[in-house]
């Protein structure tokens, strides 16, 4: 052949074409969202200028506002929790804080506290201890917290043993654990509960819980009644309370 060949080019296809306007818009949302993101990180438009501390009972919200004044003039999107964990400090009352952004300018610090279930009165001075027998705050004198009480002892001394009777008091309904004065272990690990009327409610270990409560609750109900004559209910084994 003398004539040389010719290549002739042929259209891009619609599908081809539709892929690589979606590429380019792709790109462009993340080019944009990076922007923005720069933007909101920096911009002093948005940085907090007011501090709202919630859900506060045991701590005072007015100190851990205080605690938190450094954040104030800091961008909102840059205030991680650990960062507001860590100007707060060490706060034995405080479980979690969860950090909410209130545009344009607010920040909210909603802290979670570790609930108390007892009081441990150890000389003349009295704790509230959580769960896991942590204590939580010193009380006052004229503070009026309605909690079982531990007294000082080897048991509440042994990290162990303490831990194991307020995890035992955990498990104890509100409606029940109000009746209770005070709380003690047992050297066998049963939780010990002195009720009204010197009544004794032997609880055990922290195993069935919920038929625990249901059968204490009308053991402290029916107290003015059937039972007036019997002082102990043992309910270390629920399907068969023995009351004596």
């Amino acid at each position: 052949m003398g004539e040389e060949a010719k290549v002739v080019e042929l259209p891009e296809s619609p599908e081809k074409k539709r892929r690589k306007l979606l590429i380019i818009i792709a790109a462009c949302i993340v080019v944009l969202s990076l922007i923005a993101v720069l933007i909101l990180s920096f911009s002093p438009v948005l940085a907090a200028k007011k501090i709202e501390v919630t859900g506060t009972k045991l701590v005072n919200a007015g100190k851990l506002t205080e605690s938190l004044e450094p954040l104030k003039g800091t961008p909102l999107p840059r205030i991680s929790e650990s960062k507001v964990q860590e100007l707060l400090g060490n706060q034995p009352a405080i479980d979690q804080v969860v950090v909410k952004a209130q545009m344009p300018n607010t920040l909210v610090v909603e802290v979670i506290e570790a609930v108390p279930v007892a009081i441990l009165v150890d000389g003349d001075k009295e704790y509230l201890v959580s769960d896991i027998g942590k204590k939580l705050r010193t009380l006052g004198k004229n503070d009026k917290t309605k909690l079982p009480k531990i007294k000082a002892s080897d048991e509440t001394k042994d990290p162990e043993k303490f831990k194991l009777l307020t995890g035992i008091l955990s498990t104890v309904d509100a409606s029940v654990l109000k009746e209770v004065s005070t709380a003690s272990l047992s050297k066998a690990g049963f939780a010990e509960l002195l009720l009204p009327k010197k009544r004794t409610l032997i609880w055990g270990d922290a195993s069935k819980a919920a038929l625990k409560n249901e059968v204490a609750k009308i053991f402290v109900k029916e107290l003015n009644k059937e039972y007036a004559s019997k002082t102990t209910i043992d309910v270390t084994n629920p399907e068969n309370p023995v009351v004596y």
